[in-house]
């Protein structure tokens, strides 16, 4: 059974699987290579994904949801329509029309992936991500970091080599940075770097918000403060698709024009917005952002205890590698040419494919590469301070410290605090910072049952594992008695119980069956459409009633009484040509 390597990107995703030994991208259902991360609801109840779904989007964007990466393991829900979603439900839609697109694409049943996340995304994000696969249809037991599978496809490729290289993985909303070394079929990286919350789409709004303050200060009209709420949405929606088309045109030529005729109604006349911008322009409004990105590839190469100098190969991965300002200050940095050897939009997903092939035994491990990766963010709990004869909570202790080789298992050994304590709150957090209020808090547990006694006198030894999906257990135990806490954290905000995923699980079926029931009587309704226009009277209005009795039962999936409206509409149309 073939494991297929997902690249569940912020903006864009892609699949790929092994043939042959070599990762081979697989397009989806219109012949790309990868797809838009959009999920849409039509205005026929048709769940839409990818493409199409993206060039509605600016008519339809209350239906329309876009960039879920960002939100995915927290307790925010996104809306379209009347429906509200949990990330992982619409990340799960993306993930089943991928697999999809792999099982009509092979041939053959598809039921596990290695699907990648940022190497800076947390606890409850990876288990967020595995729930998505999971309600997609898919075991996702393997999840691996996006710039650790760049690396693992172009050391597939130069595997004889003894090497030092940093992947700079800026994509659509996340930036990546991890310091790798390539030796015999060993691919190790020794240091990750990164910010959740950085990338493409942050381009994509800075150049749409100049658009629109550059209108005002050329019309005096704010183009966000006239019209409706639905057509200022829509107008929104319209200036961030142009932006990241002109984006795009940027990266290859030195001005782009603005184009966006009637964009709105003022004093009864038709707005449009006409002009232009150059390069330079862009980057003065992302070059801060660049900047930063400079930031955490000093701190990798800092934990990997590397200088620019020992790096041999600077590969770039993410389509906003494609901005010339971007290369040239990591060529600048490094003094060399940035390899292009992969498609920066399909590596990541190439090296998911081979981590499944290593998984499955297609690729035997002993002969071929083997993956040894890191923990990209110090893990440890919180502790109790004695100052001044007071005990004071709120200081972060250390137990994984960041970059440390992974799987992983590190304990540490505690003592009460306080005179005839019976119970401990074990509180987890990630972060560097000496106060927990400045890290992020991954769960928490109690441990009770200890045996009352003078503070000091009773130890609790505190177990954290990481495992190679970037999963943490953690386990406390009372040393004097062997009692244990839970050793896995459930309860974490943001990722969904099991009575929420079979919810879930119910609703995504309910929606793709009635999305294929759709699919199946599209023809005749689109054909009925058609029609409409070149009828008159009384054929016209039974045409109509027709097309609006399939939508409504369409709406119910109710498949006996689409099937019996098909049926009609078509004796119709035979009809009526």
């Amino acid at each position: 059974m073939t494991i297929i390597g997902i690249d569940l990107g912020t903006t864009n995703s892609a699949v790929a699987y092994l043939k042959n030994g070599k990762p081979e991208i697989i397009t989806n259902s219109e012949g790309q290579r990868t797809t838009p991360s959009v999920f849409q609801i039509s205005l026929d109840n048709e769940i839409i994904i990818g493409n199409s779904a993206k060039m509605a989007s600016p008519g339809l964007p209350h239906l329309t949801i876009m960039e879920v990466k960002r939100l995915m393991g927290s307790e925010e829900t996104v809306m379209a329509g009347n429906e509200v979603y949990r990330p992982e439900e619409v990340s799960a839609h993306i993930l089943r029309y991928l697999k999809k697109c792999a099982e009509d694409f092979l041939g053959q049943p598809v039921t596990e992936a290695v699907i990648t996340v940022p190497a800076y995304f947390s606890d409850s994000q990876r288990k967020a991500t595995q729930k998505a696969g999971e309600l997609a249809g898919l075991k996702a037991e393997r999840i691996i970091n996006e710039p650790t599978a760049a690396a693992i496809a172009y050391g597939m490729e130069n595997i004889d080599k003894d090497m030092n290289i940093l992947v700079y993985d800026l994509g659509g909303g996340t930036f990546d940075v991890s310091v790798v070394e390539i030796f015999d079929g060993v691919v190790e990286v020794k240091a990750s770097a990164g910010d959740n919350h950085l990338g493409g789409v942050d381009f994509d709004n800075a150049l749409a918000d100049w658009i629109i303050d550059n209108y005002k200060k050329q019309e005096g009209i704010d183009l966000y403060s006239i019209g409706t709420a639905h057509e200022i949405n829509q107008r929104r929606a319209r200036i961030k698709l142009e932006a990241e088309n002109i984006k795009k045109n940027l990266s290859v030529q030195k001005t782009a024009s603005i184009n966006l005729p009637f964009i709105a109604i003022h004093n009864n006349a038709p707005i449009s917005i006409n002009t232009s911008i150059t390069r330079e322009e862009f980057e003065d409004l992302i070059r801060d952002m660049i900047l930063k990105t400079m930031n955490e590839v000093d701190k990798a190469l800092t934990d990997a205890k590397l200088s620019v100098s020992n790096v041999d190969e600077v590969l770039l991965v993410g389509g906003s590698t494609r901005i010339p300002m971007i290369q040239q200050l990591v060529e600048q940095k490094f003094n060399k040419k940035a390899k292009k050897d992969l498609n920066p939009d399909e590596a990541v997903a190439l090296g998911a494919a081979i981590q499944g092939g290593i998984k499955s035994g297609e690729i035997d491990s002993s002969q071929g590469i083997m993956v040894i990766d890191v923990c990209p963010y110090t893990l440890g709990t919180e502790i109790v301070k004695s100052i001044g004869g007071q005990n004071v909570p709120g200081f972060f202790d250390p137990i994984i410290p960041r970059n440390s080789s992974i799987p992983i298992t590190e304990r540490k050994v505690y003592y009460t605090a306080n005179d005839y304590q019976t119970g401990v709150n074990v509180n987890v957090f990630q972060g560097d910072n000496p106060y927990i209020d400045q890290n992020i808090f991954l769960g928490d547990f109690i441990l009770d049952g200890i045996p009352a006694a003078p503070k000091g006198e009773e130890a609790i030894e505190v177990k954290f594992s990481y495992d190679i999906n970037g999963i943490l257990e953690v386990e406390a135990t009372i040393v004097s008695t062997g009692k244990k806490a839970s050793t896995v954290i459930k309860s974490q905000a943001g990722v969904m119980s099991d009575e929420e995923l079979n919810l879930a699980k119910d609703r995504i079926e309910k929606e793709w069956d009635q999305s294929d029931l759709y699919n199946e009587v599209k023809s005749v309704i689109t054909r009925g459409e058609r029609m409409l226009s070149e009828t008159t009277g009384m054929e016209q209005e039974k045409l109509f009633s027709l097309l609006q009795n399939i939508k409504i039962a369409l709406s119910k999936n109710d498949r006996e009484l689409v099937k019996k409206y098909e049926e009609e509409l078509t004796d119709l149309l035979i009809e009526l040509v």
